[in-house]
């Protein structure tokens, strides 16, 4: 059965028509499973607060707030800053901050705050006392479009004359930077995360080759320490970042310990490779060493040949080109999607420390005389507790990223997981554990409701990073325990079967007894016999390293994942300005409608270059003389569109009421040469009049002055 398509849905203050078609221009360029679908017009408040609306309805996908403090007080003198003004527009957006907490969103939801024009103290303290107040809600996140406006190098970000006769406030420009903001964040939410970050050095981390130019001859100017400062970030927000080189290590090693202008250290990278093996090879082993899959990783490298192989090769990996031009470095890190994470948290940023403790516990494993003797050796310490509320996204982000080892496959937002405990017989639980190496973290969750006699476990999963100590028997354990404090006589643990969680299958198998069949199937076993499950490391010692082989192979869609990654390099090397984006979205043109009227070229002139701005307007290969506005797809917004285009290019000022009135190119070409010739006759009366005028002072006093 296909795959449910995903909804994004837009609703605003204002009118949206031109930002939703950027979002569609984006969806077909990312080949997004999402449809869009626009609210009715200025209706925000009820789509918040009505039950049945698009919004409240909306189960797969996300939803689009735009906001625009102007539209929330009368304009007029007492608009922008003032005192009552600024007065209403706070206490407009404390009700929307209201609507927005009172609901459960069973979606991400997206508000797009402003770019708003000549914002003061007041109105600048009312925007920040709003985002603040939305910060930490499950599901939401709020972005400010004066940020979209930078980061897309927007200059002239409003237009009156839309927005007096659409409600189009903002330049196309502007829309185009909103619109692929949009899509930028349901990007970053709905991919598959990337947790390693594998970077070339020679002429991608400085300029030169250190084995030919030495480690003093190599540059590291501002472009360089830009892209090394996105890794650094790119770091601390949790990913693994490791090194891939073609080189003597101990060049490489003197060039980060010996340059003072390396932003990047030797200590903030989790695992390198530097040598002269093929660097396919080498990311495979590196990988498998941090027990991670290839779907997870981005390999960033400057050389196309290097870049061809790894595609070749690591298909399952994204491959992005870094631009050979160190001029536009800055521009690529800020452009690169998939160095973008809409939330982080406290366990994303000590995930690279966690993973440099996994180097020691492999160092113990290898000297260990046995598996039962490296556990004991570990002292490891697991805690299953109920969460906290700062700990809900941390287990939702759990659900989207594990896959290995979780029984039922569910994917869940933040206000599911919440909502766990609901129900008769709930259980919701986190695992944490720690060793004398360092803590885990949350590794883990386990949550079931009582039906009849049976406990139904429907959430069984545990990081990768976690497997092979016996945190899972302990898992199991306790909903036996909770099954007999209910007095229920079963527990029973949910299965789907995916293309990565043979692991869990696996276990469940050897811990039940039995072997799953079909899509959805049930382990069973008495609770009694559940609560007893303990861990025998002698029976699973052989597991390990299956498992171990299993996660280092990554296998996913992967003709899907080497497109991604060309994508994404294209996005990073071309669209990084509202102006390029605008380009691109007008090189999309559909052909003319067939039907209607036959084709008719427009005449040279008035005609022709009504047809220049009707095209564009339209999207369209073509269009006719006699071609009715209407018939080729054309609304009110377009016309606002057209009506801001006769303006600019050919300084002729015409409402919307009159473009509707003649709705082709010939009769509006005919209105505007006629209203144009008016205005010369009219011109010429008046300076006809003055003349005769100034005679007829100057006959009435000859000799004088006139």
């Amino acid at each position: 059965m296909p795959d449910e398509r995903a909804l994004l849905t837009l609703s605003g203050t204002y009118t949206l028509d031109a930002i939703a078609g950027v979002v569609d221009y984006w969806v077909e360029f990312l080949g997004l499973n999402v449809s869009t679908e626009l609210t009715p017009y200025a209706q925000l408040f009820q789509q918040l607060l009505d039950p049945a609306s698009a919004f409240r309805r909306n189960r797969a996908g996300a939803n689009v707030v735009c906001l625009r403090h102007e539209d929330l007080a009368p304009r007029g003198p007492q608009a922008g800053d003032h005192e009552p003004a600024a007065r209403e527009i706070e206490a407009r957006l404390e009700e929307i901050a209201s609507a927005l907490l009172s609901i459960e969103h069973a979606v991400p939801c997206l508000v797009l705050l402003g770019p708003s024009a000549d914002v003061g103290p007041a109105i600048s303290s009312a925007h920040a006392a709003f985002a603040q107040r939305l910060k930490d809600a499950a599901n939401l996140y709020v972005e400010r479009g004066e940020h979209a406006m930078a980061k897309y190098a927007v200059n002239a970000v409003h237009d009156a004359a839309s927005d007096r006769f659409g409600h189009v406030p903002f330049t196309p420009a502007a829309m185009a930077a909103m619109g692929t903001s949009i899509v930028r964040w349901y990007s970053a939410l709905t991919r598959a995360p990337i947790k390693v970050v594998a970077v070339d050095a020679d002429h991608t981390l400085w300029s030169g080759v250190v084995g030919e130019n030495g480690v003093a001859g190599v540059r590291i100017d501002a472009p360089y320490v830009s892209l090394q400062r996105a890794l650094v970030e790119q770091e601390r927000r949790g990913r693994l970042v490791c090194l891939l080189s073609k080189n003597e290590e101990a060049d490489v090693r003197e060039v980060f310990a010996s340059r003072p202008e390396m932003a990047l250290k030797w200590s903030h990278l989790v695992a390198h490779r530097v040598d002269w093996n093929p660097k396919p090879a080498n990311l495979r082993e590196l990988v498998a060493g941090l027990e991670l899959g290839m779907d997870s990783v981005v390999f960033l490298d400057d050389n196309p040949v290097e870049c061809a192989q790894m595609r070749a090769e690591c298909p399952s990996a994204l491959t992005v080109r870094v631009p050979t031009d160190p001029q536009r470095l800055a521009s690529f890190s800020e452009h690169l999607w998939l160095f973008d994470q809409p939330r982080i948290t406290a366990e994303d940023r000590g995930r690279a420390g966690k993973y440099r403790d996994n180097a020691s516990r492999a160092e113990l494993r290898r000297g260990a005389e046995s598996l039962q003797a490296f556990l004991d050796g570990l002292e490891l310490v697991v805690g299953i507790e109920d969460p906290a509320g700062d700990e809900i996204p941390r287990l939702s982000q759990l659900t989207q990223r594990t896959n290995q080892f979780n029984a039922s496959l569910l994917r869940l937002d933040e206000v599911e997981v919440r909502n766990s405990r609901a129900g008769r017989g709930a259980l919701h639980k986190l695992v944490r554990a720690s060793d004398r190496f360092g803590d885990y973290g949350i590794v883990g969750q386990l949550r079931a409701r009582a039906d009849e006699k049976i406990l139904e476990v429907d959430l069984f999963m545990l990081s990768c990073r976690a497997l092979g100590r016996g945190i899972e028997h302990r898992m199991l354990a306790a909903a036996g325990r909770h099954a007999q404090q209910l007095g229920l006589d079963e527990v029973a643990v949910l299965f789907h079967p995916g293309e990565r969680n043979a692991p869990v299958r696996r276990f469940l198998e050897q811990a039940f007894g039995m072997m799953a069949q079909g899509d959805a199937f049930w382990f069973r076993m008495p609770a009694g016999q559940a609560a007893e499950v303990a861990f025998d490391a002698s029976r699973l010692q052989d597991d390990v390293p299956a498992v171990e082989a299993g996660r280092a192979q990554g296998k996913v869609t992967e003709a899907t994942r080497e497109d991604q990654g060309a994508l994404y390099e294209r996005i990073a090397h071309e669209l990084t300005t509202a102006a390029a984006i605008e380009q691109a979205i007008a090189r999309r043109v559909r052909p003319r409608p067939e039907g209607g009227t036959g084709f008719i070229a427009p005449a040279a002139g008035m005609e022709e270059d009504i047809a220049s701005i009707w095209r564009q307007v339209l999207r369209l290969e073509s269009v006719g003389s006699n071609d009715l506005f209407q018939e080729l797809g054309g609304k009110s917004i377009h016309l606002v569109q057209v009506h801001r285009l006769l303006l600019d290019r050919l300084q002729v000022d015409v409402d919307i009421v009159t473009l509707f009135q003649y709705p082709t190119i010939s009769a509006l070409a005919t209105h505007l040469l006629a209203r144009s010739m008016r205005g010369n006759m009219g011109a010429a009366q008046e300076r006809g009049m003055r003349m005769r005028e100034a005679r007829a002072r100057a006959n009435r006093n000859p000799g004088g002055r006139a």
